[in-house]
């Protein structure tokens, strides 16, 4: 038992040099996994928001995913350095070792490997924590100060789902083990070098049916096609033809090199062909899986960094007065609810003022109309269009440091969100009855302006003093700007004054309450607020860690999928690069020079690094493109989707780079180191 000890550390040591990649990934990942997981028992992003809990059951659901691709990498490494060293364990066997002693050897190795990396991993985590929850404080304008908190939930929870995939992986290759015979560990690490015949045309149909899957897939979101019904299908379907795709991919090449298409002859064509063509064919699920790996990882960060872009956009739009309370009486003062603010704050300038209606309700109408059926779903209007004077009107404007604007007798103006304008343009071409009289609009403006629920919901009519004073007051409002903080239960203290206590956590009776008004919300779907009382400083945190819940998952996500992803295509190429060795010892000694041979190496490392990643950057990109329109129409941030690709492209483009620079210079050494040494079978 001591001897096998003292082997399995030799072994572990040497494997920490080969696999000095792979290594790195398992640090990574177990870095992410202990900061993140840290996250869900942190008591300062408890301390900063209530909505903590889905925080932590965000990252709790983007871990389950990472826990099944660590099993699958973890399984994945073992099998190819199982692979390698094959023939060192078939020398065991003839030796008089039992399989048992042998896979027991193997499983410490692993173990030991993971071990390290565990433990290597904790101290960046640590780092990685205190960057996170400094970054979170940041996006929500908290104070923080840095210190380090452990936790040792967090530490056991992180060692159970690490060592959770090891144990399972370990499973699956004892398993394994127990089947093999001395002739197959022999061989095992040539067993895919030749390019088998196979069916030479059977399975080429998959390659041109999976083109077409993924082409109607394309068209489908290009035309805005899916729905409830055939959305789940169609991805189901999209998953299955990227596998099938590398399946008639191999059958596709194999007859291309057969039948001596052009250019198979030309240089080394062949050569690469051949070798690309055995690669396709063995490695089928494992390219469909990579594929499928970084889609999903250029889609998770390009759709946060659009919800980033969304929260900075949407604070701006949605709180542009520090404080707005609404109403439902008419002539309200709210002299109470501007001394409980002086309580706490300065107030530099204020206005309470009215909204009102004419019982119609053609803009509303209009609106209901002209949205499409899944906008609608989440409309809320009032029950009559809103109106406010040109006066109160200009005096926000003043407060917002805008522009005046002027109306004459017979015109009207149309504030709304940004998103909304378009939609209005037929709407303001024809002129508005109110009163008996034609009123011509005259312009449509989309400056920063709290709509939704207060200022109107998405739109405010706005009239002349005149026009308004003969019209029914409908509620009231108040706005400030303040200098200094309010504290976070102050939208409590107002509910209070007005006979609601939510010190008794009385949700009911405030649900209750806000059933009975009559108001809406807007069209905003991916961020809606009911709240009577809106606070710039204290919503804008509460909105920003809500979004910041998706966004740091996402991330999360992508940034493990990338890295196992590209180990798994590195460490996958080095492994192999024995099995090359003997090729491209026959191609030097038929007169190729080092040159040439380093041109082909970097060019079948190329070809293969491709193959993969394009797919997914075609799919992806589309994907991207579709959500981005539906989240255009949904939150009205009106930003092209390329932005956010491209720069989630960019960075994955930049780490794609590096692991393969890595990959060639340690590819070129063992094939090089290699050529001095002829392997003689």
């Amino acid at each position: 038992m001591g001897m096998l000890n003292k082997l399995a550390l030799r072994n572990a040591k040497r494997s920490f040099r080969d696999y000095l990649i792979y290594l790195l990934t398992m640090v990574f990942t177990a870095a992410l996994m202990f900061s993140f997981d840290s996250m869900i028992f942190s008591e300062d992003v408890k301390k900063l928001c209530a909505e903590a809990g889905m925080m932590g059951a965000m990252l709790g659901l983007a871990t389950f995913f990472i826990v099944l691709i660590m099993i699958w990498l973890v399984h994945y490494m073992m099998k190819f350095m199982a692979e390698k060293r094959s023939r060192e364990f078939a020398t065991y066997l003839l030796l008089g070792f039992h399989k048992k002693q042998i896979a027991r050897l193997f499983l410490k190795e692993m173990l030991l490997l993971g071990l390290a990396a565990f433990f290597i991993g904790l101290l960046p985590g640590l780092f990685l924590q205190q960057v996170i929850t400094t970054l979170i404080y940041a996006i929500v304008q908290a104070d923080y100060t840095i210190h380090i908190q452990w936790n040792i939930a967090t530490f056991f929870m992180t060692a159970g789902i690490f060592f959770g995939s090891y144990v399972l992986a370990m499973f699956r290759s004892n398993r394994r083990f127990k089947k093999m015979n001395i002739r197959e560990m022999m061989y095992l690490d040539r067993q895919n070098e030749e390019l088998k015949n196979g069916n030479k045309s059977g399975k080429q149909w998959m390659f041109f049916v999976s083109l077409f899957t993924i082409l109607l897939f394309g068209w489908m979101l290009y035309f805005g096609h899916f729905n409830q019904w055939n959305v789940y299908p169609m991805i189901a379907a999209l998953i299955v033809s990227v596998y099938f795709l590398y399946m008639g991919l191999s059958a596709f090449l194999i007859s291309y090199i057969r039948k001596g298409r052009a250019g198979v002859y030309n240089g080394a064509n062949i050569f690469l062909l051949r070798q690309l063509a055995s690669k396709v064919k063995t490695m089928q699920f494992t390219l469909g899986t990579l594929t499928i790996l970084f889609m999903v990882a250029l889609v998770g960060v390009s759709d946060a960094l659009m919800l980033n872009q969304f929260q900075n956009t949407q604070v701006q739009e949605k709180y542009p007065f520090d404080v707005c309370i609404y109403n439902e009486h008419t002539d309200y003062d709210f002299a109470e609810e501007k001394a409980l603010t002086e309580k706490y704050a300065k107030i530099t300038d204020f206005l309470a003022y009215e909204i009102y209606q004419d019982h119609t309700n053609s803009c509303n109408r209009y609106l209901t109309e002209a949205l499409s059926e899944n906008d609608t779903y989440y409309y809320s209007c009032f029950k009559y269009d809103t109106y406010m004077r040109l006066s109160d009107y200009n005096r926000l404007r003043q407060m917002l440091h805008l522009d005046p604007v002027s109306l004459q007798q017979d015109q009207y103006l149309i504030q709304t969100k940004k998103r909304l304008k378009k939609t209005l343009l037929p709407f303001s071409e024809t002129p508005l009855h109110i009163q008996g009289q034609d009123y011509v609009c005259a312009g449509i403006y989309t400056d920063t302006f709290e709509q939704s629920g207060h200022n109107g919901a998405d739109y405010i009519l706005v009239v002349p003093d005149e026009t308004a004073a003969s019209m029914t007051p409908y509620y009231s409002l108040m706005a400030a700007s303040i200098k200094g903080s309010l504290p976070d239960d102050f939208y409590d203290q107002v509910l209070s004054m007005w006979g609601i206590n939510m010190k008794n956590d009385s949700y009911e009776e405030l649900d209750n309450y806000m059933d009975s008004l009559d108001r809406g919300t807007g069209s905003d779907a991916i961020y809606v607020s009911d709240k009577l009382v809106f606070l710039k400083e204290n919503d804008a945190r509460e909105m920003k860690f809500l979004l910041s819940t998706l966004i740091f998952p996402l991330i999360y996500v992508g940034l493990v999928f990338l890295c196992v992803a590209l180990t798994v295509l590195a460490v996958q190429q080095l492994s192999d690069s024995g099995k090359y060795k003997y090729r491209y010892q026959l191609l030097g000694k038929l007169g190729m020079r080092t040159k040439e041979l380093n041109q082909i190496i970097f060019r079948q490392l190329v070809i293969y690094y491709i193959c993969p990643f394009a797919g997914a950057v075609l799919l992806s990109g589309g994907i991207v493109g579709f959500i981005s329109h539906n989240f255009v129409k949904y939150s009205g941030v009106q930003a092209p989707s390329w932005p956010y690709f491209g720069l989630a492209l960019l960075l994955f483009g930049g780490v794609y780079i590096i692991y393969f620079i890595a990959t060639y210079i340690e590819f070129k050494r063992n094939i090089m180191s290699a050529q001095k040494v002829p392997d003689v079978e």
